[in-house]
């Protein structure tokens, strides 16, 4: 067969093969439905996951409120405690201390009488006890007494006397009590004994003993007093 019948007999197969291959029905469109195999299992294109696009949400979808931050935050109202009254505090005075003496004078003293009164404080608070001449009204001592001891004054001049007494807690210096300065700041209460028949006489060598009491039961009948009254 010469060269020229051969090429005309190829180019006629390869006319026949363009054609038959357009007219293929069963050829399917690569770029749209082609599928691919693999180890056997068919994977559709669209549900692979590089060829996924990222959710996005529109404003007209609705996004779940429990997600969602509170648009304003509210905080109770804080209500702040009344600020508790308390003392001012200050030492508590010694046995003996004498916080009037401004007032009244220095105590009297005379050690030869021998004389003196030995107070007894039961009570739960502390006292300034004043040592009053009956007749006279002198305040011959004020001394402190801290609850629960014993205070002694000696050296009392001879004479009749009655006592009158602050209790209380919480001793401070600068505390307006009537006219005078210096007083308890909780649980005051003002005392005197002025009934003559408990009036207590010293002439030489006596010791009256006196125990202070918050209620009935003391060695003598007592009355309450103002503040403004003690000490007049």
């Amino acid at each position: 067969m010469s060269r020229e019948a051969k090429i005309l007999i190829f180019s006629l197969v390869l006319c026949y093969s363009i054609y038959n291959h357009q007219n293929d029905s069963s050829i399917f469109d690569w770029d749209t439905e082609k599928t691919e195999t693999t180890k056997g299992k068919k994977i559709n294109p669209a549900n692979n996951k590089r060829n996924k696009q990222p959710t996005k949400i529109t404003p007209d979808q609705k996004v779940n409120p429990d997600l969602s931050l509170p648009k304003e935050i509210k905080i109770p109202e804080l209500k702040l405690l009344d600020k508790p009254d308390l003392p001012d505090l200050y030492l508590q005075p010694v046995n003996g201390f004498s916080p009037y003496d401004n007032y009244f004078g220095k105590g009297l003293y005379d050690n030869s009488t021998r004389n003196s009164f030995k107070i007894k404080n039961s009570n739960s608070t502390d006292a300034v006890v004043l040592l009053v001449n009956a007749y006279s009204n002198k305040k011959v001592r004020n001394e402190f007494i801290r609850r629960g001891e014993t205070f002694e004054m000696t050296g009392v001049p001879h004479g009749t006397y009655y006592l009158e007494w602050a209790s209380g807690t919480n001793w401070s210096p600068k505390l307006k009590v009537g006219r005078l300065t210096g007083g308890f700041q909780r649980n005051a209460s003002f005392t005197r004994t002025r009934d003559r028949n408990d009036w207590m006489k010293v002439d030489g060598y006596k010791i009256w003993t006196v125990t202070l009491y918050s209620v009935e039961g003391g060695d003598v009948e007592s009355e309450s007093l103002s503040a403004s009254e003690f000490g007049n």
